[in-house]
């Protein structure tokens, strides 16, 4: 499971540059320095790259995420899953987000959309799927123990901020990986 991290970093690290690229160019207004530089088939390419890299990251990020709150939907925790990310990343990951709403928020109050307008909102959601994606692989790269699942001495699942097993009351397992 560590070894797809890297890729998946990778793809989400570029995701969130080139979007972040093509966002600038169109909140300048300067979209069409990029649609000179490539054909219509280029731009088609750029687009569903951007559009698929999201599926390719958000899917395996979300299933880590779930894996690091032991599938518990009820009390998900980003804090869980970014800990093993420094608190810049954090910060960014969620400032990103925030610029995601207020930039579509701006482009829906606008009277006419063109496609300038579209290609903006549009690439604003992907640096925030592509900036949470890389905060998520980037923590469990940084912490593996996250990702291991935990036991007691009796066999049931025990999650990583528990001491003592929620079924049973016996104390959680302590791995080394626990600490990390």
């Amino acid at each position: 499971m560590r070894i797809l991290l890297l890729p998946l970093m990778l793809i989400s690290g570029l995701g969130l540059l080139l979007c972040a690229c093509v966002n600038l160019l169109a909140l300048t207004g300067q979209l069409e320095l990029l649609t000179s530089l490539l054909n219509e088939d280029q731009q088609t390419n750029l687009s569903v790259a951007l559009g698929g890299g999201i599926f390719v990251v958000w899917i395996p990020a979300v299933l880590i995420a779930q894996r690091i709150n032991n599938g518990n939907r009820l009390k998900f925790s980003w804090k869980k899953v970014l800990a093993g990310c420094p608190d810049w990343m954090r910060y960014a990951a969620f400032t990103i987000f925030g610029y995601a709403i207020v930039n579509f928020l701006a482009v829906i109050s606008n009277s006419s959309v063109d496609n300038e307008q579209g290609v903006r909102a549009f690439t604003g959601h992907g640096m925030a799927f592509y900036a949470m994606a890389f905060s998520i692989f980037f923590s469990s790269w940084k912490r593996p123990g996250m990702l291991a699942t935990r036991y007691c001495p009796a066999g049931h699942e025990v999650s990583h901020d528990d001491q003592f097993c929620s079924l049973c009351g016996l104390p959680a397992a302590q791995t080394g990986q626990d600490h990390n």
